[in-house]
């Protein structure tokens, strides 16, 4: 066990690498914490469409990630989600594109809420009656999305920007493609995805340090076995995006407009992409967040509303930058948004401006910690990616004006995309 002292955040963290590959990490909290707060973290998420397995090449449907957390929770014996309900633990599990994250917080019960997340996530009980029952609950809930207007014109606007980039797909998949997710699809996942060196674990808040370690030496006895970090395959995907505009009539009460700007993915290290993605959201936020004089001058001219929102998004060889708006005034709002991101952009991003932002975003992110799950779900997301969650204020101190007019060029130098619903 490593035990890493952070002086200026006044923080312990210990971190147990387990011989199975498996990495724990453990942050304790004194009183007046109470809650113990758990997240279990599989780097396996939406874009993990293929992968190769005993030397072949296996394509899985879109929506299987999430399907699979669905699927997970069954047992032999019934429900796992009501055996925490039993233990008074409050448990849930999230899809995003490279993960998929099981966690629980519970006050009581700490230890036997934890015996009973491992014992599902190492259970794969996968037979045909429970996964069509669990298809039909996934397709209802898919339909439910698919009710939502502003969902459905951000899937198209990815199917707009990208060619084959897994992206494209929504995470829930389609009600179409989750029929052809199988037991076997299932099994194979488990066996390549799920296994301990794929996964990274996040315990914080008041922690029973020696019942945690004991757990943890049994464990990596019962699965010792190490095995190898599965990789997905990337299939190439064009510079240009597949339409650059469209504009369909939809029932809705208000004309919308979404823009999307696809970047050029450029290979980085790992801090130097985080530091970049910063970078970009800083830059947005500088030029359309609601702070901005853009902001403000459209909403004087009653161009948008509260909707408005712009948005940077930062996955494995999948960067963009996503603007929305509802409007009553959309090919003029189209045409100020353009030439603001394309051209006018230039003359707004001034470094005084810039430190400002950098300072705000530094107080929110430091904001942000004070609520522990936000803490714990932030440093398994950064675990992840290679990079300490202490270290991101230091990263976003050392953040330079070069590096955001670097974010500039790459935004001015994007594909972009347009893409009107007009109220029917």
């Amino acid at each position: 066990m490593i035990r890493k002292s952070r002086a200026k955040s006044r923080e312990t963290v210990y971190v147990l690498r387990l011989k199975n590959g498996m990495k724990v990490h453990i942050l304790p909290k004194n009183e007046p914490y109470f809650t113990t707060y758990v997240e279990v973290s599989v780097a396996y998420g939406a874009l993990d469409l293929e992968f190769m397995t005993d030397g072949k090449k296996v394509v899985t449907p879109p929506g299987t990630a999430h399907f699979f957390e669905h699927q997970i929770f069954a047992m032999p014996y019934g429900d796992a989600f009501q055996k925490f309900s039993t233990l008074g633990v409050d448990a849930n599990a999230m899809t995003s594109y490279d993960q998929t994250s099981y966690l629980f917080s519970a006050t009581d019960n700490v230890m036997i809420a934890l015996t009973h997340l491992f014992d599902m996530i190492d259970t794969p009980y996968f037979t045909k009656e429970n996964v069509d029952r669990e298809r039909s609950i996934i397709a209802e809930e898919l339909k439910m999305y698919m009710d939502d207007i502003n969902m459905e014109m951000q899937n198209e606007l990815y199917l707009n920007l990208y060619h084959d980039h897994p992206i494209k797909h929504d995470i829930g998949g389609t009600l179409s493609s989750i029929k052809d997710i199988t037991v076997d699809t299932l099994k194979k996942i488990h066996r390549v995805f799920y296994q301990p060196s794929n996964r990274t674990v996040v315990i914080a808040g008041k922690i029973d340090l020696p019942a945690i370690l004991t757990f943890f030496k049994n464990y990596d006895k019962k699965y010792p076995v190490r095995h190898p970090v599965p990789r997905s395959l990337d299939p190439k995907e064009k510079k240009r995006v597949v339409r650059s505009k469209a504009r369909t009539y939809k029932p809705a009460g208000i004309d919308k407009i979404m823009i999307g700007i696809k970047l050029k993915p450029i290979r980085l290290t790992k801090e130097k992409r985080f530091v970049r993605e910063l970078a970009m959201s800083i830059l947005t936020n500088m030029l359309l967040g609601s702070s901005s004089v853009a902001y403000e001058d459209l909403f004087e001219k009653e161009w948008i509303n509260e909707s408005f929102y712009v948005q940077t998004t930062f996955e494995h060889k999948a960067e963009l930058i996503v603007v929305f708006a509802e409007t009553r005034r959309v090919a003029k709002l189209r045409d100020y948004l353009v030439d603001l991101l394309k051209h006018q952009a230039e003359r707004i991003i001034d470094e005084m401006t810039f430190e400002r932002h950098k300072k705000s975003y530094i107080g929110q992110f430091i904001y942000a910690l004070n609520h522990l799950e936000t803490k714990a779900h932030l440093y398994g997301k950064y675990a992840q990616m290679g990079i300490s969650l202490f270290d991101v204020v230091p990263l976003l101190k050392n953040l330079t004006y070069e590096d955001l007019l670097e974010a500039f060029e790459s935004m001015k130098n994007g594909n972009m995309s347009v893409l009107i619903y007009k109220k029917a």
